[in-house]
Parts: structure tokens; sequence; C-alpha cells
């Protein structure tokens, strides 16, 4: 019974700066951001995860270690697939400025034909990540039919199915996608999703259809963002 908690990376330096971070060096979580994401890690409703995935980037990084203290990690790892996409030459630009860019609008409206100039398609972003969290819950079905397999050799045993939870820390986009993916959602809408930073979101697979239990979660509310769920592109 895999359960995923996707968990977006605290409030950053880019975040309060307005600009677009990408995958520029030394973006780091701010103090208010740090506080910020210790209060909603103490409203998860699950301490134990068989895997701790995050982001290579600092400010995931960050993030993922003030996590596994919170919570009882069996396996702590930086994976590549959810590194934040490569926005090429938009990278470290101002928000407010890209507004007026004419590629803008089809990353709002049509970002299945997005590319970044000199970066990463949002769709190639969107597989990588879509592909990941398979590999993973396709991981936590194989553990959980290995517990069932050794329930099934002792008589005294009598435990239920156990539910396997991983968590994966990464980016506000990279999320949405993935988020989009489990609802069945085209890459087309996913900017109808917003995700706040250091909130997280619970995607259930344990049935034949992802089921999203719950999403953005913040102990601050709207407060973390300036629209419900958080911010856009950030």
């Amino acid at each position: 019974m895999p359960v995923i908690v996707l968990l977006r990376h605290g409030v950053s330096t880019a975040n309060t700066a307005g600009t677009l971070a990408g995958r520029a060096p030394g973006v780091s979580l701010t103090e208010q951001g740090v506080g910020a994401l210790e209060d909603t890690l103490r409203m998860l409703p699950q301490r134990h995860f068989s895997h701790l995935l995050h982001s290579p980037l600092l400010r995931c990084e960050q993030t993922a270690r003030i996590a596994a203290s919170t919570i009882d990690a069996d396996s702590v790892e930086a994976v590549d697939d959810l590194i934040e996409l490569d926005y090429g030459e938009w990278t470290g630009r101002s928000l407010k400025d890209l507004g007026s860019e004419e590629l803008w609008k089809t990353v709002v409206e049509e970002a299945s034909k997005a590319r970044f100039p000199g970066g990463e398609s949002i769709a190639e972003a969107a597989e990588r990540a879509v592909s990941r969290v398979r590999t993973v819950v396709d991981g936590l079905r194989a553990d959980e039919h290995s517990d069932e397999e050794q329930r099934a050799r002792s008589e005294d045993d009598r435990e239920g199915s156990v539910t396997r939870w991983a968590m994966l820390v990464s980016h506000g986009d990279i999320i949405k996608a993935i988020i989009a993916d489990a609802l069945g959602m085209p890459l087309d809408d996913f900017q109808r999703i917003s995700v706040a930073p250091g909130s997280f979101t619970v995607i259930d697979f344990s049935g034949p259809r992802p089921i999203l239990t719950a999403m953005s979660v913040t102990a601050a509310g709207l407060s973390e963002g300036s629209a419900p769920g958080g911010g856009g592109l950030k």
C-alpha cells in the first residue's frame, strides 16, 4: 500500500526576491522558511518513511535535512530526477520581467510545448519526475509483498497489510507535474495547480488509480503565498 508525500522546499531567498531560481547555486532557505517548514512537518500524518529522496539543489538538501530530523527514514538520497527544471537563459531573472516574454503565454497555457531557451522543456522535466515516482511506488509495492511473504511464514503474526511511505523533496513545477499525472490531467493544465513553499502533498497509490488525499498543506495556511496554495514559477 504505497503512499507518496511530496514536500516542496521551504521559502527560499529566490522566493522572497521574486526571481526564477532554477538550478542557480547558493539559493538557500530563509530563516522564515526554516521556521515555517518545521511547523508544517509536525502536521505530517506519518512518521516512518521507507525512503526520503530529494533534489540535489541546496534548498532541497536543507529541506530534506530538516525533514530527516523530524521523521524516521530508512534511507536518505539525493536524486537528479527530482531536480528543478533547467530554465536556461531564464535562470535568475525576475518573474515580473519574464511575464512580458512571448514564451510566457506558452508556459502558462500550453506547457507541453514550452522549452526554455538554452534549457529543458517542461515535458522532459515532467517525464523524468513521474518516472521516478513510478519507480519508487513499484519499489514500495515490492517491499510490501516481501512483508506479506514473511507474515505468511509466521503463524504468530496477525498484523494486517503494511502501508509503505516515501517522501520526495522537490520544487514547485516538478511537484505540480507529478500531481497532474496522478490526477490524469493533461500537462497543459498543470499550471492550474499551485503548491506553496514548504508545503506537503499526499498521494495514495494503494488502489488501481492514485488518490490525491491532501495538497499544499502548510501550518501557516495562505500566509506562505499570495494566492491559495502559494505562488507560481519559483
